[in-house]
């Protein structure tokens, strides 16, 4: 299946997650905010969101996920999200 044919253009699934996280939240994030975020510049950003450039990484990852179920799925942000964690407590340790 080519998950392609059912996807929306990135930079809409880019505003709605944008969006959904405000939303969850409960505070108005800047493109700016959201930028650093990412650590990307606002400027990369705002292209993203725009349509004018499209991450080619983000999308490849995206369409991976796609041919994941709910679980495969859930299993791999867990993941991502304890990597993620431990990396930013690193970092933070370096720095103190």
């Amino acid at each position: 299946m080519n998950s392609k044919n059912n996807c929306i253009p990135l930079n809409g699934l880019l505003r709605e997650i944008h969006h959904r996280i405000e939303a969850k939240e409960r505070l108005r994030i800047s493109q700016a905010a959201m930028a650093e975020r990412l650590g990307i510049s606002s400027r990369t950003y705002l292209e993203y969101l725009r349509g004018t450039n499209s991450p080619t990484g983000m999308r490849a990852v995206l369409d991976l996920l796609c041919m994941l179920d709910e679980q495969e799925l859930n299993q791999v942000i867990q993941h991502w999200r304890k990597n993620a964690n431990s990396n930013t407590k690193t970092l933070k340790d370096k720095n103190d």
